[in-house]
């Protein structure tokens, strides 16, 4: 179970008897799960949505016709492999920042419900991704080779090559250097792996974006925290959060820069955050504490896994408000101690 606690010097608590519960609770239990995972996962969608609309970080251009459409490597590689390798992959060592790919066999309108799906679509698109192809692609003549993560180079947000990809095994790849403070090396050690609990990402548009992320793949910034580096995008970043949207864009220094350095929380928070960022997973390893990641996604603007963390309290403490086990009364009433948990807990939607 994940800790509780109210922000500052917070004790992890632990549950005494989790697997008791009332038959209130084993009927509420997937009926809250399931309504949590379809908000998450909307929430996913439209950030998405908005990232391809508002042309947030776009790294990429497509004319079609005489109409221009900007999008992110980054979120077709992960949800498109084989078209990007069809219309980007061939090129992308050659392509300026201001260069366009032309993709032909396409109407304007038929290439923005293309992207649309692409970017919002909570289905898996394999299908969608073949029928494109062989209409749009194969039909010309042009060789279809399947790629999958397993790939062995990705591009930058330059055009360059940047990233050699190990097997799906591997833990971390080899990445571009960037200039950072003396104090915080750039070595192996600090790449961060998945933590060993049951990442359960909200969509397929979440599983494929959290493989984007455990593989790094494209990464065009780098956050430190507790001096390791988590490599991510800043247009995911930035649509996901109003706290890091603000940070990258002109104002902040920070948007110049490679790299950024967060204090105030720990890396298995920032791990969480990341996780839930990329893929809107539903729950939290062992050794988290809730009660900093609710006071965390609150600073983020991450009203998502606020849902989450409030979910999990009153899974794991309160039982949904059902007869509380013995057990587990003294651990209630030490959530209770924080009067901003106490408040979203009690004042969350469905209670």
């Amino acid at each position: 179970m994940a800790g509780c606690g109210d922000g500052g010097s917070v004790p992890v608590v632990l549950l005494g008897s989790p697997g008791i519960c009332s038959k209130g609770l084993q009927r509420k239990g997937p009926c809250e799960r399931r309504r949590l995972k379809a908000v998450v996962s909307e929430q996913l969608s439209q950030d998405l949505l908005r990232l391809l609309r508002e042309e947030i970080h776009t790294d990429i251009t497509f004319s079609v016709g005489s109409t221009l459409f900007k999008a992110h490597k980054a979120v077709l590689l992960a949800r498109v492999p084989d078209f990007y390798f069809h219309t980007i992959g061939q090129t992308s060592d050659n392509l300026t920042n201001h260069e366009s790919i032309a993709v032909e066999n396409f109407e304007a309108s038929e290439f923005r419900t293309f992207l649309q799906i692409v970017y919002s679509s909570n289905r898996s698109l394999k299908n969608y991704e073949e029928e494109i192809l062989r209409k749009k692609i194969v039909e010309r003549g042009v060789p279809h080779n399947k790629h999958d993560f397993s790939f062995e180079k990705c591009t930058d947000n330059d055009g360059r090559s940047s990233v050699e990809f190990l097997d799906k095994k591997s833990s971390h790849c080899s990445l571009l250097k960037h200039e950072v403070p003396d104090d915080i090396s750039d070595g192996e050690d600090n790449l961060i792996s998945t933590d060993n609990y049951d990442l359960d990402p909200a969509s397929e548009l979440g599983e494929d974006l959290l493989k984007l992320y455990v593989k790094h793949c494209c990464p065009d910034i780098d956050i430190y925290v507790d001096g390791k580096s988590f490599k991510a995008h800043r247009a995911i970043l930035s649509a996901r959060s109003s706290y890091f949207a603000a940070m990258l864009s002109g104002c902040w220094v920070e948007s110049s820069q490679e790299y950024i350095i967060l204090q105030g929380i720990n890396h298995v928070e920032m791990n969480v955050m990341m996780h839930f960022i990329y893929g809107g997973t539903l729950d939290f390893p062992d050794k988290a504490n809730v009660g900093q990641i609710l006071n965390m996604a609150d600073m983020y603007g991450l009203e998502g896994l606020k849902e989450v963390a409030i979910y999990i309290l009153r899974r794991d403490y309160c039982n949904f408000f059902q007869k509380v086990i013995t057990e587990s009364q003294k651990y209630f009433t030490q959530c209770l101690k924080s009067p901003i948990i106490t408040y979203w807990i009690f004042n969350s939607d469905g209670e």
